[in-house]
């Protein structure tokens, strides 16, 4: 029984200051894949990003509209707005760790965007590495036509 009350003292209230969350991945061991901190953030981040504003039934506004810039020009312009874009969506949902930089690579004339987010959290500097291409999207845009 003590070993119970060590374990529950050491993982749940010793570590009060610790985000955590769990991936929909079943470890070797057959538990949910378990990540902490930078993670955590990094995953809800990509989670935003990745879904498409209006496909949530429960808060329309959430996700982004990086879907609408496959297929842009290949310039500028497009750029700064996945930029401005990343940076509004994350702001307004999950503003936990700091954006230091973001990287925009554009390739296959707009049919692939690849947005690398570089980030501190506390101290903990992460990248995120977003891709998606003239596929990401499709299976959610079918989903909210019907």
């Amino acid at each position: 029984m003590a070993n119970l009350l060590d374990r529950f003292k050491t993982e749940v209230i010793g570590s009060q200051t610790m985000v955590r969350d769990y991936l929909s991945v079943i470890s070797s061991i057959g538990d949910f894949k378990r990540i902490t901190d930078l993670n955590v953030i990094l995953n809800s981040w990509n989670n935003i990003l990745l879904t498409p504003r209006g496909t949530y039934l429960h808060d329309p506004e959430y996700g982004s509209d990086l879907y609408k810039y496959v297929f842009e020009p290949a310039d500028d312009t497009t750029i700064e707005g996945i930029k401005r874009e990343v940076v509004d969506r994350i702001t307004l949902y999950d503003d936990r760790a700091n954006i230091e930089d973001i990287q925009v690579n554009i390739q296959n004339n707009g049919k692939r965007i690849n947005v690398k987010l570089y980030v501190n959290y506390q101290g903990e500097k992460g990248v995120l590495d977003v891709k998606f291409d003239d596929t990401t999207f499709a299976d959610f845009l079918t989903r909210t036509a019907d």
